[in-house]
């Protein structure tokens, strides 16, 4: 819902990603800080904590809501108020489009979400290494991730469907680099990859969907859903992945080829999009 809100309001793509930045430091931070306190004050000092952030949430939301309101009255009282446009006045969605953006993203966040679960396993089974390593690559990832996030936000006037593109084509090198990896410092250094790919998907995936799907509700609510499928299709990856002549290393292969295939995908839909100004497009019901 902030994402959407970000949207209705007229932030751009870099605010979205930015705000999306903020929450991959909250993540990252997050554990740390929680054993921390249970660290130094007990497990149920974590009660407290949780409290204390929601607090802190209901206060923050109320001044928000306080400081739109004030300038709701500001903006009415120097001019004449013009009421906020329905969803009926909305461009429509056609549906063509929509399966398209959507099916795309499943196979990129299914990709994603397969080398995340499988990282373990394959450390110790496949590499033969430490599973430490495993802990300490998805580390970097992770620490990366920020900012790889706030570099992209930096790269958004540019052009949404590149910065995605230089994404996917680092998510296929990172899926390639892990099926023929031997050690642990070409795993540490193929995670630079892995965070461009990541932030792609994460930063640039939400505002492509916000501007591909002009309804802030329904677009935000289909990508945050496509992480949620994509982590269910990844379980058929793994298998099927499994099931090659390379065992494990087919996993990554598997996830390359599909994430040229998401690629290929969003070309198509993106096509789609701009041609959809010179003829009607379908509505999808959303009631």
């Amino acid at each position: 819902m902030l994402f959407a809100h970000l949207r209705h309001s007229g932030a751009g793509p870099s605010a979205v990603i930015n705000t999306r930045a903020i929450i991959s430091v909250a993540w990252v931070a997050g554990p740390p800080v929680a054993t921390f306190i249970m660290g130094w004050f007990g497990n149920r000092a974590m009660l407290l904590a949780i409290a204390a952030v929601a607090v802190i949430n209901i206060a923050t939301t109320a001044m928000m809501i306080k400081a739109r309101n004030a300038a709701g009255a500001a903006t009415a009282a120097g001019s004449q108020q013009v009421p906020p446009a329905s969803t009926a006045e909305e461009p429509p969605v056609g549906r063509l489009r929509v399966v398209l953006i959507v099916a795309a993203f499943i196979l990129l966040q299914a990709t994603n979400a397969t080398a995340m679960t499988i990282m373990t396993v394959y450390v110790t089974e496949t590499l033969k290494m430490d599973v430490m390593w495993a802990g300490i690559a998805l580390g970097v990832a992770a620490a990366l991730e920020v900012p790889a996030l706030l570099l992209v936000s930096r790269l958004t006037s540019y052009s949404q469907l590149g910065l995605l593109a230089t994404s996917c084509i680092a998510g296929i090198g990172y899926y390639l680099g892990l099926s023929v990896v031997t050690g642990p410092l070409m795993l540490l250094v193929l995670q630079l990859l892995n965070a461009w790919s990541f932030a792609g998907i994460a930063g640039v995936g939400l505002p492509l969907f916000q501007k591909m799907i002009p309804r802030p509700g329904l677009s935000t609510g289909l990508y945050m859903n496509t992480r949620r499928i994509g982590a269910i299709v990844s379980g058929p990856i793994i298998a099927a992945g499994s099931l090659t002549t390379i065992g494990q290393r087919g996993i990554f292969l598997t996830s390359a080829t599909l994430t040229l295939l998401g690629l290929a995908i969003i070309i198509t839909a993106n096509r789609t999009n701009q041609a959809a100004p010179e003829r009607a497009a379908e509505p999808i019901d959303v009631t």
